[in-house]
């Protein structure tokens, strides 16, 4: 029953796109779960981030690295994907934090160009030469093969990249948008001893019966609250599951950021951090996403 609610959820992003921003001069959609509004400009205090640096430090500086391809069948990977290793990287060396890039609908299958993983999201900035994060981040971008990211499927791709790679266990982070911010929501609320230190998903809704789990893990989603697509206000979308997460007395409290004049597409302006220029509700983004990340290690 719960693949076939999950499944479902997934279809609802079926046209989750690559467009581009999706700004405008619409009025700002209310909260219907809040009629007076009267929380949502309320002045809050900035996010405080604190990084134990100390298995950071030890990284070469990252002055750009290698992106490589890795089609499906070429490796033992349950997933196409690519992989992005620092300048630093050795097979014997430190090993390194690493962001796991969900990618959304829009053909993203097995039988199509294993290079559309590469529209969006953290490999698009790496192609563009516009990845440039504090500390050092191996990026994967897997791609995928059914309908929708299988939280069995997606543990066992993040086993594979565990055996493979220098990789520090403490420091996983999932990422994604749309379809594949659905894929960090289910992977979260189904699998238990799930390698996540924290997710960011963008533009996805979840289900009540990932409460539970959710709940253990640091979490900050974004969403347009124009989306037409996969709605932010309704049927646990980014808002309700984050206020449903922290009801249920997370370890951490979830976060949420909703951008009042864009639909759909949240993504393009949160991963390269123009977000922190607009206009937001409820959590400020106010500071650098991927060192938000780094402050979590998994426990």
């Amino acid at each position: 029953m719960k693949h076939f609610l999950h499944l479902t959820v997934f279809m609802l992003c079926l046209c989750s796109c690559q467009s581009s921003d999706e700004l405008g001069n619409a009025e700002i959609i209310t909260d219907p779960l809040n009629t007076d509004n009267s929380t949502e400009n309320e002045p809050v205090a900035p996010f405080e981030i604190s990084i134990d640096d100390s298995d950071l430090a030890i990284l070469p500086e990252d002055i750009g690295g290698n992106h490589t391809a890795f089609p499906l069948g070429s490796t033992s990977a349950n997933y196409g994907h690519y992989v992005y290793t620092p300048s630093g990287y050795t097979a014997d060396g430190p090993k390194y934090p690493v962001i796991i890039f969900l990618h959304g609908w829009n053909s993203n299958l097995g039988n199509e160009p294993l290079e559309n993983v590469l529209l969006s999201g953290p490999p698009r900035l790496i192609k563009a030469g516009q990845w440039n994060p504090n500390y050092p981040f191996i990026v994967v971008s897997p791609q995928l093969t059914t309908p929708y990211w299988a939280p069995s499927q997606t543990h066992r791709f993040i086993e594979y990249l565990i055996s493979t790679y220098q990789i520090n266990t403490d420091r996983i982070y999932l990422t994604g948008l749309s379809l594949g911010g659905g894929g960090c929501w289910y992977y979260i609320g189904e699998i238990e001893d799930n390698y996540a230190a924290a997710i960011v998903p963008i533009s996805a809704s979840g289900a009540a019966y990932l409460i539970d789990n959710l709940r253990k893990v640091p979490i900050w989603a974004f969403h347009g609250a124009h989306d037409t697509t996969v709605e932010a206000y309704v049927n646990f979308g980014s808002v309700p599951l984050v206020q449903a997460i922290n009801l249920a007395d997370p370890i951490i409290e979830a976060r949420v950021t909703i951008y009042p004049n864009l639909g759909h597409n949240a993504w393009t302006t949160t991963y390269n951090g123009a977000g922190r220029d607009h206009n937001q509700l409820y959590d400020r983004f106010d500071v650098d996403l991927y060192d938000w990340l780094l402050t979590y290690k998994k426990e």
